[in-house]
């Protein structure tokens, strides 16, 4: 035999073993059972570029976009689930079938936190704009009661709570034109819209629970979200990482007649996701006059109906029920903080408010590169409102849409294009108070409120380190407004308010200038209308002359770390016009006016640095996060009444915030959370002649979780303001007869008990 014979018979035998192996392995896995394993996020998202590991025998898999893996089950016996952002896994003893894992973030870096922002979902150190997402464990530092003191903790964030329940959120000085509730920053809840065409935000009709992570975008978005100068919040509400197939009960007592409880369940499949959640939550209040009732019940579905997509569905009810003990003037608020304001417990003044939501949906993956996520909602909603001045009924049905469709090349350019629509018909009625008792009614309105926004956003990637960013969107608000009884001024009317249509463009560009930093610069618009509550007045007026806010935010942002301190700083100038503030009649009656232009520029600066990850001795981790805000805002042209205000600071808004974290984690599951927060004085009127004092809060809580099994445990003290401040943490600004102070609790404590049972 030659050589190339010799060749020839050895390749032939090569290739024959080659096909009987290749013969072998496939009738094996035809012959043995498969495991199927799915990887997701915490919001149940396929998880791409996981690696699967096995120690015996040794192999390695790496999950693509669908998060999917299939072995042979006799590999099964000890896998590890790991991913650079995420928390390692480790799963033993899988038998045949179809499992799905959700892995939780890993943050030891403020870059890694991944953000959706302006629609793409992206690590945050290739994000451009001021953008922070508040997670889980964040919220958990403190009691389960609200979010009140997680988001104060964050740069360019106030978040004020002038009674139980009474929330008001202040993104970069926001809350100048909200003597109560939310506005001028849009909200969206699990994907919808919370904020209603009429400009307002009941965000206290949410539970603690239903508000899981909290995504921020700090300035004007309306490139994406439409109005609102103040910024966009976007909450999710359920956390898949922690309750994945899973039964959870908490409850909480403490000072002031404390008491909540809450229940959830959930169960996760091949084909489907479903949880279920209830929370009451109760408290008689630090002030007279200040008890609080609430409960919550919420579902959320996810069905897998295809590879190709999912349906999303979520029903929300919600029953709140507060008191409202009223602002104070100075010599009150030093002699006792406690009393309610003269006359708040005789007219029974409060609030009684329910809600009903719902949303239904799909995100369709309609080919490689283009998908759709279109969601439909609804709401129907009742309120009523004794105060001392008069009182109050609301009925109000709201009904719309909001769809994307996205393209992604799969190369170096991606877009994104959509419409939301929301429409809402309120019933608005307005009594005399006697009492506590509705009296004959003075005057009523029928409202319809039309909301528009289309957009559409693309981004280019330049080259490897250069990212290109831009968007635009038209906006258009209408206010129908029926007036059907006056008994006030005798002259029933009907007006249309028709907002111009608003064109709002964003342009960003992001550069990487290596591994550890990166540096963003970015122009975006906005504009905020007025909302219904600042058209249709509470003494009877419509203030049809009010105009929109419009402004223009200029950003730049540097991310980055070096020896594990990493950091986020932005610096800012937003240039806002036809600016809306309050003033209060001698009724004590809040109204509006536009009130020229501000000058908002500012610093913001957040550190993180892990000491000890892993340890093996007492102390098994430690980490730090410094919050540092600067704002310098002030009246760029501002005259009314013949005063010239220009030049003054902003009212409502402290120059200077610091807040600083340590979270600390010794061994047999023992924690320890310490915060502190610094404020500077806050103007309390627009003349400056008025500021709140500054204040120092110190909170603790110290806990024990132990794993017993599929059994989580945790106990937990609450220590809240431990330094015994006296303070207000919610100012009527411009009031009428100086009742600015809203007296925020003593020192208090909560006692805290979580369990969940895993399937």
């Amino acid at each position: 035999m030659n050589i190339n014979e010799r060749a020839q018979f050895s390749f032939g035998n090569s290739m024959k073993g080659k096909i009987l192996s290749l013969l072998t392995l496939f009738l094996s896995f035809s012959v043995n059972a498969q495991v199927k394993i799915t990887v997701f996020d915490q919001d149940l998202k396929p998880l791409s570029g996981v690696v699967l590991q096995s120690e015996n025998p040794s192999f390695e898999l790496v999950s693509k976009t669908d998060g999917l893996f299939q072995l042979d089950a006799e590999f099964v016996e000890r896998l590890t689930l790991s991913h650079v952002s995420f928390k390692t896994q480790i799963i033993e003893n899988l038998e045949s079938g179809n499992y799905r894992f959700v892995l939780s973030p890993k943050i030891t870096s403020l870059g890694q936190v991944e953000v959706e922002a302006f629609d793409n979902a992206r690590s945050l150190k290739s994000v451009a704009g001021a953008v922070r997402k508040v997670s889980v464990a964040e919220l958990n530092r403190f009691d389960q009661q609200s979010i009140v003191r997680p988001l104060n903790l964050t740069p360019g964030l106030r978040f004020e709570e002038r009674a139980g329940a009474s929330y008001r959120v202040s993104i970069r000085g926001s809350s100048l034109r909200s003597p109560f509730g939310v506005r001028n920053v849009k909200v969206y809840w699990n994907g919808i819209p919370f904020t209603d065409p009429g400009g307002n935000t009941f965000l206290n009709l949410l539970d603690r629970q239903n508000m899981n992570a909290i995504e921020v975008i700090k300035g004007p978005a309306g490139s994406m979200f439409g109005a609102g100068t103040g910024g966009v919040m976007k909450f999710k509400s359920t956390d898949y990482s922690s309750t994945s197939n899973s039964i959870g009960a908490e409850m909480s007592f403490g000072s002031f007649g404390l008491l909540r409880y809450a229940l959830n369940a959930n169960t996760t499949g091949e084909q489907s996701a479903w949880t279920v959640k209830f929370a009451h939550h109760e408290t008689d209040g630090y002030r007279d006059h200040n008890a609080m009732h609430k409960n919550v019940l919420e579902l959320d579905g996810l069905v897998f109906s295809s590879e190709k997509q999912t349906i999303e569905t979520s029903f929300i009810y919600s029953d709140l029920n507060y008191q409202i003990p009223g602002g104070l003037n100075e010599t009150q608020f030093t002699n006792d903080p406690t009393q309610a304001r003269p006359g708040s417990a005789v007219q029974n003044s409060s609030i009684d408010h329910q809600m009903f939501l719902f949303k239904l949906g799909q995100d369709y993956q309609i080919n490689e590169r283009f998908s759709n996520d279109t969601q439909f909602f609804g709401s129907y909603r009742k309120f009523e409102n004794p105060f001392i001045l008069d009182y109050k009924q609301d009925e109000e049905s709201r009904f719309g849409f909001r769809s994307v469709f996205r393209y992604d090349s799969k190369n170096k350019f991606s877009a994104s294009a959509g419409i939301e629509y929301q429409t809402a018909n309120l019933d608005a009625k307005n009594y005399g108070n006697v009492g506590g008792e509705r009296d004959t009614i003075r005057f009523a309105d029928e409202i319809v409120n039309n909301d528009l926004v289309a957009f559409v956003k693309g981004e280019y990637q330049i080259n490897r380190t250069w990212l290109l960013e831009a968007g635009l969107s038209l906006a258009n608000t209408v206010y129908d407004i029926n007036r059907t009884v006056d008994r006030i001024n005798n002259t029933p009317q009907a007006f249309k308010k028709t907002f111009d249509v608003s064109l709002n463009p964003r342009i960003a560009i992001n550069k990487e200038i290596n591994e550890n930093l990166s540096a963003h610069f970015s122009v975006s618009t906005g504009y905020s209308v007025p909302t219904t509550l600042e058209v249709r007045t509470n003494e009877g007026s419509l203030n049809t002359a009010l105009q929109p806010e419009r402004g223009i935010n200029y950003e730049f942002n540097l991310r980055g770390g070096n020896k594990g301190i990493s950091y986020d700083l932005s610096l800012f100038r937003f240039d806002l016009t036809e600016s809306i503030t309050t003033y209060t009649n001698p009724d004590g009656v809040v109204l509006f006016r536009n009130a020229g232009s501000l000058k908002q520029q500012g610093v913001e600066l957040e550190v993180l640095k892990p000491w000890i990850q892993n340890g093996k001795g007492f102390v098994r981790g430690m980490s730090s996060r410094l919050a540092f805000t600067f704002h310098d805002f002030q009246f760029n042209e501002y005259q009314s009444g013949g005063d010239d205000f220009s030049g003054n600071d902003l009212t409502g808004t402290a120059p200077i915030v610091v807040g600083l974290t340590t979270d600390v984690q010794f061994r047999q599951g023992i924690y320890l959370n310490l915060s502190y927060l610094y404020t500077d004085p806050i103007p309390l009127n627009d003349e400056n002649a008025v500021y709140a004092d500054a204040y120092t809060m110190l909170f603790a809580k110290i806990g024990w979780a132990r794993t017993f099994g599929k059994s989580d445990v945790q106990l937990s003290l609450a220590v809240d303001n431990i330094l015994d401040q006296q303070y207000s943490l919610g100012n009527d600004l411009n009031a009428f007869s100086g009742r600015y102070y809203q007296p925020a609790p003593t020192r208090n404590y909560s006692v805290n008990l979580n369990l969940r049972l895993r399937k």
